[in-house]
Formats: C-alpha cells, sequence, structure tokens
C-alpha cells in the first residue's frame, strides 16, 4: 500500500525522523536501495518540512552518479583495446585506489563509474584474458604492478647507493620488458625460468644471479603480510643462474706503457685526468672519488669515503704525497667520465679489460709489491676485513699506518 502524502520518504527510528528516499535500480548496486539522511527531529510537522531538503539533495546525488557512469561508459570501446599496462593506468588515474568511495552507511563501495565500465565491457562479450579485464580483476584485489611494487620497495627500502637502486630497477625493467607490467603474484617457476634465460644472454653471471635476487626481493615484498605466503618461484633459481650467463671477467691493470700512454691521452681532459691520477694513487672507484672530501684525520691529511658499492667502502686513505695540489672536479657525473674515458680507450686500443676500474688494480699491484700486508690493503680499498673479529670489533688502523704504506706506492710516469 502506498504510503499517505503525510508519511511520504519518512521514518521513524526511535525518537527522531529520517528521510528515506528509494534509489533508482540502476544505482542501487553502488548506493543501495535507500537514500537516508537524519531530519535531526522528534516533531513530525518540522519533519515533513525538511524531508523536501533531503529530496533534493538526493536527486542532486543520484544525477551526479548517473553522469560519472557515463563518462566512464563512453570510455569503455576504446579502453578495451588498451594494453594491460595502459587499462592499469587509466583506472588508476579515473577511479583511484579500490575501497577508497564509501556509502551513506560507511562501508566501501566501488565507484560507479568503474560499475558502469565493468557492465560495458561485459556487454561487448571480452573474454576473461582479455587485458580490461585482467586489468580490472587485479585493480579491484589490489594486486600491484611490478613498476607500482618497485616504487613502493625502494620507497621503503632505501639503498645505500645510486648503483644498488639502478640493479634493481634493471631488473624489474627486464622482466616488464619479457613479461609485461602485471603483477609479480602471477609469476610461476615455469615463467621466472622463461624470463632468466632472456635476461642471461651476454650478462656475466654475477650479474644474472643479481637479477634473481631483486626480483626473489620483490616477490616477499608483495607477500609479506600474508600468514603463509605461496612459494617464491624465484627462490633458488640462481642454481639455474648458475649455468646461465659468462663468467665474470675481472679488470685488469695497466702496464707501465699503458699507463703513459693513458695519461698522455688525458692531458687534452684535465677534469678526467684529476679523478684518474686520484683513483690511481688512492685506489677509489670513480663514484668514489667523486664523493670524497679531504679531512685531518690525527694530523694527516686522508680521503675520506663515506659510502660506497658495499658498507666496507666507508674508510680514509691517506693523501698520497704525488696528489699535492690535485682538486677533484665539482658538478660531474660519474657515468660522463666514465662514457670519455671509454671512448678514449677505444681510441687508445686499450684491451676490453682494461678500463678506469683498471686504476683500482694498479694501486692494489703497487700496494702487493711494496710488502703491504694483506689486511692493511683491504682497509684501504674497502674490502671486507679478514677476520670476523676486526670486521665486528675493530676501529680499523691508526692513520699514521696507513700513510706509511700508501707513501710507498710509485708508477713509472
Amino acid at each position: 500500500m502506498p504510503k499517505s502524502p503525510d508519511s511520504l520518504y519518512l521514518q521513524r527510528i526511535g525518537n527522531r525522523w529520517y528521510a528515506r528516499i528509494p534509489v533508482p535500480s540502476r544505482l542501487r548496486k553502488a548506493m543501495g536501495p535507500y537514500f537516508r539522511r537524519a531530519l535531526d527531529t522528534s516533531d513530525i510537522n518540522e519533519a515533513r518540512k525538511r524531508r523536501w531538503d533531503v529530496l533534493q539533495l538526493a536527486k542532486q546525488e543520484f544525477e551526479r552518479r548517473e553522469a560519472v557512469g557515463k563518462e566512464a561508459v563512453g570510455k569503455a570501446v576504446s579502453l578495451s583495446q588498451a594494453s594491460y599496462a595502459e587499462f592499469r593506468a587509466k583506472l588508476r588515474s579515473d577511479f583511484g585506489d579500490p575501497g577508497t568511495l564509501v556509502d551513506a552507511t560507511g562501508d566501501q563501495m566501488t565507484h560507479p563509474g568503474l560499475d558502469a565500465l565493468i557492465d560495458k565491457l561485459e556487454d561487448a562479450g571480452l573474454s576473461e584474458d582479455a587485458p580490461a579485464i585482467a586489468a580490472i580483476r587485479d585493480h579491484l584485489s589490489g594486486r600491484r604492478t611490478v613498476t607500482e611494487l618497485l616504487e613502493d620497495y625502494l620507497h621503503k627500502n632505501p639503498k645505500r647507493s645510486a648503483t644498488t637502486e639502478a640493479n634493481y630497477r634493471t631488473a624489474a625493467k627486464l622482466w616488464v620488458d619479457h613479461h609485461g607490467d602485471g603483477p609479480i603474484s602471477a609469476a610461476t617457476r615455469r615463467t621466472a625460468l622463461a624470463w632468466l634465460e632472456d635476461a642471461a644472454a651476454g650478462k656475466a653471471r654475477d650479474t644474472v644471479k643479481r637479477y634473481v635476487t631483486v626480483m626473489s626481493h620483490l616477490w616477499d615484498w608483495e607477500h609479506r603480510a600474508q600468514d603463509e605466503p605461496p612459494t617464491n618461484p624465484f627462490d633458488k633459481l640462481q642454481q639455474g643462474a648458475g649455468k646461465l650467463g659468462r663468467e665474470a671477467e675481472d679488470y685488469l691493470p695497466f702496464d707501465d706503457d699503458e699507463l703513459k700512454k693513458v695519461f698522455a691521452a688525458l692531458d687534452a681532459n684535465p677534469s678526467l685526468r684529476s679523478v684518474a691520477l686520484v683513483s690511481l694513487y688512492s685506489g677509489m672507484r670513480l663514484s668514489e672519488c667523486l664523493a670524497a672530501t679531504k679531512v685531518d684525520h690525527d694530523g694527516i691529511e686522508c680521503w675520506r669515503v663515506t659510502r660506497g658499492k658495499t658498507k666496507n667502502a666507508s674508510r680514509i686513505i691517506p693523501v698520497h704525497p704525488r696528489l699535492a695540489g690535485v682538486e677533484l672536479p665539482k658538478d660531474v657525473k660519474a657515468a660522463a667520465l666514465s662514457v670519455a674515458f671509454g671512448r678514449m680507450g677505444n681510441k687508445l686500443h686499450l684491451p676490453p679489460r682494461k678500463v678506469f676500474h683498471s686504476f683500482r688494480g694498479n694501486f692494489a699491484t703497487a700496494l702487493e709489491r711494496t710488502g703491504c700486508p694483506e689486511e692493511v690493503a683491504v682497509r684501504l680499498l674497502g674490502h671486507k676485513p679478514m677476520s670476523l673479529s676486526y670486521g665486528l670489533y675493530s676501529a680499523g688502523r691508526l692513520a699514521s699506518e696507513l700513510q706509511g704504506w700508501v707513501r710507498r706506492v710509485s708508477f713509472n710516469l
């Protein structure tokens, strides 16, 4: 029986009156059966007056929801032809994260525009494995793409060096290039091996193992909140990687003739020459040279390295007398200097295994030839101490002792 005009759109709960407006059937999936608002009165006559204001609010909300839905439907046909990655990006842009909208009762709800889009795609008869359907399914379940997962991981687990972060980005890009930018949780042992075989082509074995480690970390990060996470398909994949890729090649130090030829050519590039000279007489890597600062340590002028490839890279290195007056360039990128040295090396026809890093090998060789104890050399080069006790508890050698060995290093330049 229809309600009388006196009680139309009204509902009494306890001593309070509410306006209750029926929601059109096409919007009930998103909004529920009624649009309800408290009228903040216990007086029936006052409630009868206030209900009309709520009715206008309800009509406006119905119109807004329908407009959003129609806009999404209008995009459905073109979006259905987009790639998975494009569709995921569009879903996040247009509809935000799932669960960010709530209805009048405070419960999470699906964006009405997304509901309309899903209906339209279903009407188009797309298969379950179509990129658009897969993207919506993953979006609603909150499964992040590899790219999204990578950014979250690096934000919450910052790396010590730009090189390490670059390794993570490279491994993730190789995965995306091979399998697309979908959720990492879709990876299987088979797809992981297929990716690994592709990524290993032309790469050193250690590099391939590093790729596997990165993807294993990302998998664990995605499933870290689960009480019983699924088996990590990258776990122990390194065993397979051990048979893939070429053996890593060590960089070789320059011989005396090559050193003379290199530094003669470096006269044309003063910035690169300064960095090369510092590396030769300190053993610092290229990136370490550019980041190092000069400090007074117990009355001895030293290079201070605060970070590097590993935690052991932090160290002091007494400044060699040959470097007196040598200033390192400012605002120069390591990558640019590395490229410049590589081009120079090609012009000089240097062997492939003789690069800027070879200066570090020359320094290590010179230390060995002076009779420098290995436990001193590892400190100067920023390697892990040979002894576990030294690694855990020792504050390192005195600067005066290190200086004695550094001063013995010489080259026929």
